[in-house]
């Protein structure tokens, strides 16, 4: 059986200021847009916005992990413009690059509810 990975869905407090995070921070084109569900182009996979009540829990440090969460990750060709150009918008990171055992570079940031988001280079 053939399966592949369809969507992935971000629970957000305040849909238009995420929808301006993700299109105008980060960059991800609009698909489609309502008030309780927002999808990019994001290639295969498709970003998706759900509206949701703000969390109630503390937000997890860079490392702090829980069972039944999730956390996303991006891959860019060059890191460090990604961090510079983002940093510049207003991005909070809670890493900046750094070469990993791995073999990549990482970074970490959150987006506008703290959802933790990483970025990695592939280092040749």
């Amino acid at each position: 059986m053939l399966m592949r990975l369809n969507h992935v869905i971000v629970y957000t407090s305040d849909m238009q200021r995420s929808i301006a995070f993700y299109r105008d921070t980060l960059g991800f084109p609009v698909k489609m847009e309502s008030s309780g569900w927002t999808e990019f182009h994001s290639g295969a996979t498709t970003l998706a916005l759900h509206h949701a009540k703000p969390a109630e829990r503390p937000r997890l440090a860079h490392g702090e992990t829980k069972a039944g969460e999730a956390h996303l990750g991006l891959e860019v060709l060059d890191i460090e413009k990604f961090y510079q150009e983002k940093k510049a918008k207003g991005v909070e990171f809670t890493m900046p690059p750094t070469l990993r055992e791995f073999g990549r570079k990482l970074a970490v940031f959150v987006d506008p509810d703290g959802l933790p988001i990483s970025v990695t280079e592939e280092v040749r």
